[in-house]
């Protein structure tokens, strides 16, 4: 009883997933036909997409303007860091000298103090190294990524300047194409009942006619009566060219009845008149 519910389920839910697809597609062919089939609709799907473009292009170029200004930001830390390194550096160098002073005089409390300074301004120096190598990365790894990023809005512009171009081109296609089956269809005979003349539809019903007229004939010869009136008309013809056959060899064998007979009576008039010695 288990594994029938759970067989019913399954395809409940199989004719419920068969009929979603089902209508999702015949939405999808109904939108496609209204995009497909006109000047209007071909028109609508171009600014439909070169809207979408724009925002997308819109949306990058506005991403890219913000890594652009971090970017920025981080050129001028390392630009101020260098700036700093230098004066450091500068800094460094005289506390060293100071400091190489103070040991050949053998004052000792100035050497600390400027060792304690070059030690400081060393440690400064480090850090700022480190620093400019990290941003100096992460500069150069983004510069790349925003070349990436600014090859495919510059592809993404010029997708959209050319979308009026194209829509133009597509229009003309269709409209070019449209014409060229209509004049096939023309051309083949292949009017629609909107666009046939008069006489076209005179013909028409002249054929329909003729057609109904045949079927009439073939169904009149099929007639019982009309079949029995045809063996009667066959059977006097028939009698009557017996009769005509039969009267015919009667007088052939009158005529020649009579042929024999008169040769015989001349004879014997011919003897009757000889003279007598």
């Amino acid at each position: 009883m288990t594994e029938q519910k759970v067989g019913i389920l399954t395809a409940f839910f199989r004719y419920l997933r068969f009929w979603n697809w089902r209508k999702a597609r015949y939405i999808l062919e109904a939108a496609d036909e209204q995009f497909t089939g006109s000047v209007d609709g071909i028109g609508a799907a171009y600014d439909m997409h070169r809207d979408t473009m724009v925002e997308r292009f819109t949306g990058l170029r506005d991403a890219i303007a913000q890594v652009e200004a971090v970017l920025e930001e981080k050129r001028g830390r390392l630009e101020k860091l260098n700036q700093e390194e230098e004066d450091l550096i500068a800094k460094r160098d005289g506390a060293m000298a100071l400091a190489e002073e103070t040991q050949s005089k053998n004052d000792s409390e100035g050497y600390d103090k400027h060792a304690a300074a070059f030690e400081r301004f060393h440690v400064r120096i480090e850090e700022i190294e480190q620093l400019q190598e990290r941003l100096r990365g992460e500069i150069d790894e983004t510069s790349q990524t925003m070349g990436r990023y600014m090859m495919q809005l510059q592809e993404m512009q010029t997708e959209v300047e050319r979308l009026p171009q194209q829509k133009a081109e597509a229009i003309a296609d269709f409209v070019s194409a449209k014409q060229i089956i209509e004049l096939n269809d023309r051309l083949m005979g292949l009017e629609s009942s909107i666009d046939r003349g008069p006489l076209s539809a005179v013909m028409e019903a002249n054929r329909q006619l003729t057609a109904r007229a045949r079927i009439s004939e073939k169904l009149a010869g099929a007639d019982v009566r009309v079949q029995d009136k045809e063996y009667a008309r066959a059977g006097r013809v028939s009698t009557a060219r017996s009769k005509m056959e039969e009267m015919m060899a009667a007088r052939k064998a009158e005529k020649e009845g009579a042929k024999k007979v008169a040769p015989v009576e001349e004879k014997k008039a011919d003897e009757n008149d000889r003279p007598q010695i």
